[in-house]
């Protein structure tokens, strides 16, 4: 037990102190917030406020500067830390190598624990406690509380506790004023209208009169009944319109000055109100419209982007109760041709939808210069394909059906006029398929008018708008080998297998290898001439329909495995999991070659994609914060250290600033470590799910493989492909495994993760991540949660990529909570480089 504090509450100890706090906070895995940097500068600019003000320093002090700065939160934790410090007992550090307890015995042992340390830190500030100053503080609280003008007391008890009377032993008015004035100052910046009030009770009004915060220091004054207050309010008002109407709110409370003053005030300030920003901190601080609120409305289609005006929008009615979104869409809609249209676009417009005429307008109005502005563009079918594919993304955006039919009106305007700019036969049929991808095929009436000015024929044009067997076979007989067209029509036509299999004995006797191809893509059965075992049919067709039980036709099986070549490696890769038990032997072996070709090619094209050239790990953040420069990405401004910044100088508008205020992460070239977990259990039984996670891996394999990577695969048990520190291990091997992978058995993660772990503890690169590439039907979440927690105190970045097409939601937004993770949903193989790159940084 100590006899006293194991530090003097005096300057010189300041900086030991604060660098100690911020450490111990850090490695404790109870904050819900780690402090940043700015926090040991935070807590010796509190501790030296304190000092130039009381001319001393108390333990308290230490204690509270600890608190004030700490996030919410972790306060409760931050005053044992503080505490601890003060009383010189050091850092509890769990053993390494303890058995693991049961979690309710270890619940309960954490739980006593907290209590005895609470009795022994009680027991240790208690020495520390002068008897007879508590005497005096209990006799004096006593006297207070029997008084008559209770006051006094009610002003200071919102600082004071009567706890905090008697232990600072605080014995007459003077000495509570001070105490409670005191913590009422340390709150300057954030007071209420009731805290003006008390200051004047504490006989703190005059240094309040003299705070930083520019509207709790007029309203200090006006309390005060100072007679210059109404000019400085005016000046206030011209400059910082925000600010002045915080402290017209703190007068109209305080009820000071008189009436007439405050109406003046009032006049001054809606005068001085120059946006619709500055309206809605009007209106949120006052509770009440400006008059002038129409013609800020109607301005502010040319000065902010939509999105921004409605969030002003909701700031009014949350201050005044009306709601004003219908008037701001009126105002864009009348002004989109003064220069209201370069602050809409469409993700504004979905985000912000609501079923009105302005609405309405400013879609079709954006639909219009969309459609305009293609011409000017060097790929005018392009520019909008894209445009539908961004409004296609949009739609799950729109709140109701009146909206939504509105959207999709639009939509069917850009695929029109879409189709309306093919170049060539190919290039419409491009667009008939893509538009129909992206949820909107073109009209009948686009397609027809597209068609005849492109010289198609009748039979041409029917294609697109009605493909079905019939046409595909007169196109097989006419020797059409186009791989992109036939296979477009089959999928569109929705043909049964036997229409495909007669598709294919007319493509083999008309020796069309693209045909067979663009069938066997489809339906691979049906293009070898044979069934699919789960038929009970085993024969195959041979060259006039015979029926032969143990190879496959030889010239028909080289036409179509020179077919498939002609269509999209993703594809094939699904195809060899969706068909390598069902086909014999032969073909078996030469659709693996296949795939594993394509498998490697994908990985490498992928991986260029996210990387680049790049193979040395990616661009890092640094610790280091500088100001901007003339040139530095935009990107790479930390907002929050920025703001920071700006309020400990006392900044409150932010609406002229430099470009040396923001403040920008230093970046470098850094090393990375990937650690990729795949699963491979009974409900990853799909070609699909399969051929997506292999093509992923592989990506993964050539984009980081001068980094250190490690391939594991599990289901109830985990195999591992290639360890993270085995440099040695081949590409043909992984190919191998990955093309080998049988999903089967259970789903447990935890062994996976829990190598993960161990993996990254060996190596030296500074960004860690873990893909765990599974549909989250885990039958060990808890566990794999727990291990979750561990990932993010060990700084692991968790990327959880899933299926969209099926897999538990609650489970993966569970375990990314847990590991304070991220949840990638894939569609298609094809979204996976731009995705992992928005998320890694590559």
């Amino acid at each position: 037990m100590t006899s006293g504090p194991a530090l003097t509450p005096d300057m010189s100890n300041v900086p030991f102190f604060a660098y100690e706090f911020i450490h111990r906070m850090r490695l404790s895995p109870d904050a819900k917030i780690k402090p940043s940097i700015r926090q040991t500068q935070a807590i010796p600019g509190l501790l030296s406020s304190r000092f130039f003000r009381n001319g001393r320093l108390t333990l308290d002090d230490f204690v509270e500067a600890a608190v004030f700065t700490t996030f919410p939160p972790d306060q409760e934790l931050a005053r044992m830390i503080a505490e601890d410090i003060v009383l010189g007992k050091s850092s509890e550090k769990k053993e390494e190598g303890v058995a693991v307890e049961p979690q309710e015995q270890r619940i309960n042992a954490d739980a006593l624990q907290i209590v005895i340390q609470q009795i022994r830190r009680e027991q240790e500030l208690a020495k520390k406690i002068k008897k007879e100053l508590v005497q005096a503080g209990y006799d004096y609280l006593q006297k207070l509380r029997d008084r008559q003008d209770s006051s006094l007391y009610d002003a200071a008890h919102d600082y004071l506790s009567d706890g905090d009377i008697v232990l600072q032993g605080i014995s007459n008015d003077r000495e509570l004023k001070k105490a409670a004035s005191q913590q009422l100052l340390d709150r300057a910046g954030n007071l209420t209208s009731k805290d003006i009030l008390n200051s004047q009770v504490l006989d703190a009004l005059n240094e309040l009169s003299t705070t930083e915060n520019a509207a709790e220091r007029l309203a200090a004054k006006a309390l005060r009944c100072d007679a210059d207050v109404t000019a400085q309010f005016q000046q206030l008002a011209s400059w910082d319109p925000a600010t002045a109407a915080k402290a017209l709110h703190y007068m109209e409370d305080i009820k000071a000055p008189k009436k007439a003053q405050r109406q003046e005030m009032d006049r001054v300030l809606q005068q001085a109100l120059q946006d619709l920003s500055q309206a809605g901190s009007y209106s949120a601080e006052l509770g009440r419209l400006p008059e002038n609120l129409s013609q800020l409305i109607t301005a502010a289609a040319s000065k902010f982007a939509l999105a921004d005006s409605f969030e002003f929008a909701k700031q009014i009615q949350g201050g005044s109760g009306q709601d004003m979104r219908e008037e701001v869409m009126q105002g864009y809609d009348s002004q989109y041709d003064s220069g209201g249209s370069s602050n809409v676009d469409a993700r504004q417009l979905a985000e912000n939808a609501m079923d009105s005429p302005s609405w309405n307008n400013l879609v079709d109005k954006l639909v219009s210069d969309a459609v305009q502005n293609a011409d000017s563009r060097s790929t005018p079918a392009e520019y909008l394909a894209q445009e539908l594919r961004e409004y296609a993304g949009l739609r799950q955006k729109l709140p109701d059906a009146a909206t939504g039919r509105k959207w999709d009106e639009s939509m069917q305007r850009l695929a029109d006029a879409t189709a309306a700019r093919a170049t060539s036969k190919t290039h419409l049929r491009q667009i008939v398929k893509s538009s129909s991808n992206a949820g909107r095929a073109p009209s009948a009436d686009a397609i027809k008018n597209a068609g005849k000015r492109l010289g198609m024929s009748e039979e041409e044009i029917l294609e697109l708008l009605n493909p079905s067997f019939q046409t595909i076979k007169n196109l097989i007989q006419r020797g059409v080998s186009s791989f992109d067209r036939l296979h477009d029509l089959m999928s569109a036509a929705g043909l049964t297998r036997d229409q495909l299999r007669q598709l294919a004995d007319l493509a083999f006797s008309k020796d069309n290898e693209g045909a067979l191809g663009a069938i066997a893509h489809i339906d691979l059965h049906a293009a070898l001439g044979s069934a699919s075992p789960r038929s009970g049919y085993r024969g195959r067709a041979g060259p006039q329909g015979a029926t032969v039980s143990d190879k496959p036709y030889q010239p028909r099986l080289d036409k179509v495995m020179g077919g498939l070549l002609g269509g999209p490696a993703t594809n094939i890769v699904r195809m060899w999991f969706a068909y390598r038990d069902e086909v014999p032997e032969e073909v078996n072996t030469r659709l693996r070659e296949i795939a594993k070709k394509f498998l490697i090619d994908l990985g490498q094209r992928f991986a260029r994609q996210t990387m680049g050239t790049s193979m040395l790990g990616g661009l890092q953040e640094s610790s280091t914060i500088r100001p901007y420069r003339i040139g530095d990405e935009t990107d790479l401004i930390d907002l929050e250290e920025t703001i920071d910044c700006l309020l400990s100088q006392g900044r409150t508008s932010l609406q002229t600033l430099s470009p040396e205020d923001f403040l920008i992460n230093e970046m470098y070239q850094g090393h990375r470590a990937f650690f990729w977990a795949l699963d491979k259990s009974g409900s990853m039984d799909s070609s699909e799910k399969l051929g997506m996670l292999a093509i992923a891996v592989m990506a993964g394999v050539f984009a980081v493989q001068r980094d250190d990577f490690g391939v594991v695969l599990f289901d109830n048990e985990t195999h591992i492909v290639k360890r993270m520190d085995d440099r040695r291990a081949s590409i043909d091997k992984v190919v191998a495994d990955l093309l080998d992978v049988r999903a089967g058995g259970g789903t447990g993660a935890r062994t996976s993760i829990a190598l993960a772990l161990a993996s990254f503890k060996q190596t030296r690169a500074k960004e860690r991540i873990l893909m765990l590439s599974t549909d989250m039907y885990l039958s060990d979440l808890q566990t794999c949660e727990e291990l979750a927690r561990d990932l993010k105190q060990q700084d692991i970045k968790l990327i959880i990529i899933v299926p969209r097409i099926s897999y538990d939601s609650e489970g993966a937004d569970s375990l990314a909570r847990a590991g304070h993770g991220t949840v990638l949903h894939i569609s298609s193989i094809e979204e996976l480089p731009e995705r992992l790159l928005q998320l890694t940084n590559y």
